[in-house]
Formats: C-alpha cells, structure tokens, sequence
C-alpha cells in the first residue's frame, strides 16, 4: 500500500490574514458609557491596506459614543457561514481601540467593500475608524487555536508606497482582463469584481460572497504585483 502524502501544517498566520481581509462583518464590544459593561453590536468592516479592520460609524449609536468616552474595544471577525457546526467555524477577535481615520483611502477602501453603505457614507454624522491592533485570539475550528501577535496579522507596507499610489490604476487593469480571468484565479464562477489590493495579495467580491487572492510572498511595486498575480493565474490554471 502506497504512503500516504503528510498533510500540510496548518497555517494559522496566513488563515487569519485572509479571514481579516475577506470579513464585511464584525461584532464590536465597547464598554457602555454608563456603566462600565459590555456593550456588543453589529456593524460592517473592511481592511486597511495593512490589514487593520476600518469601520463607518455614525456619531449618533450608541457605540461610538461609548468610544468617544473609552476608545478600548474588541473585534471579533467570522468565516463566511457554511454547514455544520458553526463553533467550526475559523474566527479572529482582537483586543485594542478604535481611533479616527481621516485619509481617504480608510473611506474608499471601505466603499468597495460596502458599496451600499455610499447611501449614508456621506452624513455629517458618519465617520472612518481604524482599529489599532493591541492582541488577537485565533481560532481556525476544532483543535485549531493558535497564539499570534498583532505583527503575525499586519502586512508590512514597507517600500509599497508606489503600489499604494496605483491601486485605483491596478484595479482597473485587473478588471479589464475580463470574467474568465477573475473566475480562474478564485476556481469559482462568479461576477468577480476587484476591490481591493496590498502587496501580499487581492481581494474580489461578487454579490455577498468574497474571495482573498494571497501570493506566494509580497510584492511591493506595482511591476512586481503584476507579475505575482500573472504566477497565481498561472498555477490556478495549471
């Protein structure tokens, strides 16, 4: 009888990248202004070019104005849903604070992630945070729990500032390819449409789903991630 093939080592670091850059979702503790206790919600997220979670927040909830008293707070991210247990399912919480994001590219990172929320992005009241990252708990499912550190999670943007820069150019590139191309780099037929990058990967949606494209490793210029991305439609085709 042929040996079977040992399975690949569980991946914690990179399942929780991906897992940071694929939510929509997240629940956000606070602390109630009140009196001090938990105060827990629902609200959408995307994700910073270095992976910190970005959330609209209207100044009117209840929960930003927890924060405006006590920014500390706590994010727990979930795996698109599927069958079976969902305590199978791999989830991220992180511990830190919650702090304003005034640079454009925290809100239009947020958009194409959320295009419905361009309805009321444009209040007064509305608002970008940027989570900053203090300590995270992993869990990947079943015997999956994992220790990492805020730096296991973050992707270094050094020497990316030119790729940065290009995103809105890129984007626009990649979508030209057309259908088929986006389809064989996620495996799935769908109507993929790019919106957002970094120089570990490449993130799509289509309707409610969404897919992370990761590269074999970092590319930091805007050559460089093309060329990345050509070698992942290269190997999904292969």
């Amino acid at each position: 009888m042929a040996e079977s093939s040992p399975q690949p080592a569980y991946d914690a670091k990179g399942e929780a990248k991906a897992l940071l850059r694929m939510a929509r979702e997240a629940a956000l503790a606070t602390r109630d202004r009140a009196g001090g206790a938990p105060f827990v919600t629902l609200v959408g997220v995307a994700s910073d070019y270095s992976g910190a979670p970005l959330l609209l927040l209207s100044t009117l909830s209840s929960h930003t104005k927890n924060l405006a008293a006590d920014p500390s707070a706590s994010l727990l991210l979930v795996s698109p849903h599927r069958r079976g247990d969902p305590l199978n399912r791999p989830r991220l919480t992180l511990i830190g604070a919650l702090k304003p994001a005034g640079d454009p590219a925290a809100k239009s990172r947020y958009l194409a992630r959320n295009p419905k929320a361009k309805l009321y992005a444009g209040f007064a009241d509305f608002s970008m945070f940027r989570f900053e990252t203090q300590s995270v708990h992993f869990n990947g499912g079943f015997g999956k729990a994992a220790p990492l550190t805020p730096a296991d999670v973050r992707t270094d943007l050094t020497g990316a500032e030119a790729l940065l820069g290009e995103e809105g150019a890129l984007l626009r590139e990649v979508n030209g390819r057309g259908a088929a191309f986006l389809s064989r780099l996620t495996g799935r037929t769908a109507r993929w449409r790019p919106i957002g990058l970094d120089p570990e990967g490449l993130d799509l949606a289509a309707g409610a789903s969404v897919a992370r494209i990761s590269f074999a490793k970092p590319a930091t210029t805007p050559a460089a991630w093309l060329r990345a991305l050509d070698a992942h439609a290269k190997g999904a085709s292969a």
